[in-house]
């Protein structure tokens, strides 16, 4: 017998939903509302009230005016990151509860929701950050330049304004925090709209963060789908848009932002390379472990994840046999269970292409080691499931190593030396993350400074609060994590003191 995620979303007290606009909870202008549908059973979890063009505009209004006359860009240092501490006991209060959320959200495994950096603990940590920041966004003071003007030079930094804040769908607790966090700490006030896809755990974080007394206005959330937000990133009363997700949506984002020069953050996705050299300390657990971020956790939907295995030519046969021993641990199922080590794929619609991806790397070439194919379980028929898929003998100009798939599919490419190595990973539009392989530090230096890309790790990868993330080329603008999202979220003001 099949599972059903309907019992967790009844003890979750899962209901219809509303927008959160002006300090008020309310149903959307026109009472229109959207499915959310479960992507493991692909059962109609929910009704999410679906922001109008005119709920956007209240909620664009409600920040304005909590910002340009109201009190959160006005209120002193101390006061706002007293509202910010609030916040984070209480998401250390509800970590479960929106591990939960999470997990009824998209499918992560609810192990993955309950202990990894898209948790709630990590959200609260987050948070935790840039709490300690809202005292120390200082300005500068510069030296007399000639003694012909007795001139003296100051900066400040100020708030950047209104904020449009659009999150992904993948990790929606912790793009949440990402986000609503530094903007808070900087004086920002905040129009929110999670992903169409998962908007639950978004709602039940707003929820909370609507009950620690902010001023009305200051946070704002509005749910729907890309009318929505197409109305929240063209509104001119936005001062700056935040966004994660597809690269057309944040080119089309930036085509937009000119109207009235909107500060722009997007993070927008990659084609990350892991590089592996004969001297990886353990060269079974590094393919392992490459392997792994493909199929399990989110099953490769995380913009982060190295789907480009770069590997020695000399150890190639020995990474693809310990990566195909790798999908022997893999678990579908329940993700309620905590057996279960993978995610389903969120939609039928992605299901779809990436299996269109798989087809193209056979038909140009690709060797299909394993996977390829769909689960044969009558278990997780109605599911949207895709095991665990290795090509090899890929060489880069193809499509399944160009295009980001955004799934369980890992391509393997072999190289000669280092500088081939180095070339075929900066041989992509993307440029967002990547991991070198190797016990030669010196090595591992050359290659880290040599790859264009926003991050990469050194025998392994993360990311933490206070350091940041972000991508070049075609995986974004800006950076999020630490000081820098501080500057992405306040504008430098120079002061002129005449004191002649």
């Amino acid at each position: 017998m099949a599972f059903s995620v309907l019992p967790q979303r009844d003890r979750l007290g899962i209901t219809t939903s509303r927008l959160f606009i002006d300090g008020e909870w309310r149903p959307a202008e026109n009472g229109a509302v959207f499915p959310h549908v479960h992507p493991s059973t692909n059962e109609e979890v929910s009704s999410i009230a679906c922001g109008s063009s005119e709920d956007i505009n209240q909620a664009v209004v409600a920040a304005r005016r909590a910002f340009d006359g109201g009190p959160w860009s006005k209120l002193g240092a101390r006061e706002r990151g007293r509202f910010i501490k609030k916040y984070v006991d209480v998401l250390y209060e509800h970590a479960e509860e929106l591990a939960y959320l999470q997990t009824m959200d998209n499918g992560i495994p609810l192990n993955f929701s309950l202990n990894t950096r898209v948790s709630a603990k990590n959200a609260a940590d987050i948070f935790n950050h840039y709490e300690g920041w809202t005292d120390k966004i200082n300005g500068e003071v510069y030296p007399q330049f000639t003694s012909d003007l007795n001139l003296q030079y100051m900066s400040m930094r100020e708030p950047v304004g209104v904020v449009a804040a659009i999150i992904p769908w993948n990790a929606p607790v912790m793009m949440y925090a990402m986000k609503v966090a530094p903007a808070l700490a900087a004086g920002c006030t905040v129009v929110m709209k999670p992903s169409e896809l998962a908007s639950l755990s978004a709602i039940r974080l707003s929820e909370l963060i609507s009950e620690i007394g902010l001023p009305p206005g200051v946070f704002n959330l509005v749910t729907g789908g890309a009318e929505t937000g197409q109305a929240l990133v063209t509104h001119p009363g936005i001062d700056k848009v935040t966004f994660t997700g597809s690269p057309s949506v944040g080119e089309y984002i930036v085509s937009k932002s000119g109207t009235n020069m909107k500060r722009v953050t997007l993070e927008l996705g990659g084609k990350s390379a892991a590089i592996v050299f004969p001297d990886a300390i353990d060269v079974e657990a590094t393919a392992q472990a490459v392997m792994g971020q493909c199929s399990t956790f989110l099953s490769g939907q995380v913009c982060s994840t190295t789907s480009r295995a770069l590997v020695h030519q000399s150890i190639y046969d020995r990474f693809i046999n310990a990566a195909h021993q790798q999908i022997s641990s893999v678990r579908f199922g329940d993700p309620f269970d905590v057996e279960t080590t993978s995610a389903p794929i969120i939609s039928k619609r992605q299901v779809e292409r990436i299996m269109q991806y798989i087809e193209t790397g056979k038909q140009e070439g690709a060797e299909l080691v394993f996977g390829g194919d769909r689960p044969d379980n009558e278990l997780l028929a109605e599911g949207n499931w895709i095991n665990p898929t290795l090509f090899a003998n890929v060489d880069n100009r193809m499509t399944i190593a160009q295009e980001e798939i955004f799934g369980p599919v890992l391509s393997v490419i072999p190289f000669r030396d280092e500088e081939e190595a180095v070339r075929l990973a900066n041989d992509s539009v993307y440029g967002l993350a990547g991991a070198v392989y190797t016990a030669d530090l010196q090595r591992a230096f050359r290659i880290a400074k040599a790859v264009r890309t926003g991050a990469i790790g050194i025998n392994g990868y993360s990311v933490m609060p206070n350091s940041p993330a972000g991508g070049i080329k075609r995986s974004g603008i800006g950076r999020e994590g630490g000081w820098s999202t501080i500057e992405a979220y306040t504008e430098l003001k120079t002061v002129i003191l005449n004191l002649g």
